[in-house]
């Protein structure tokens, strides 16, 4: 796991908290956890968020390891590519 996304399209930082709002509100759509194009996967680590892009299907895999029992919310960006770092 290693891109992830830390700001808007129009260049804001995301927040430790909200990320997945923000994103939605910078034009993102909910999903369900099926890897498909532009797939990012905000998780709630407790303190913070992590917005992850999902480039590939292993890192999807990754992502939705079933062990790993840390709230997740799946977004389609379209711009999520760009964005990821």
């Amino acid at each position: 796991m290693g891109y992830y996304i830390n700001e808007t399209s129009k260049g804001e930082a995301l927040p430790a908290s909200g990320k997945a709002m923000m994103l939605i509100k910078d034009g993102a759509k909910v999903v369900q956890p099926e890897f498909q194009p532009n797939l990012v996967c905000v998780v709630d680590n407790g303190f913070f968020e992590a917005a992850g892009y999902c480039h590939s299907e292993s890192e999807f895999q990754a992502f939705n390891n079933p062990t790993d029992s840390r709230p997740k919310v799946w977004l389609v960006h379209p711009e999520a590519e760009k964005l990821a770092k």
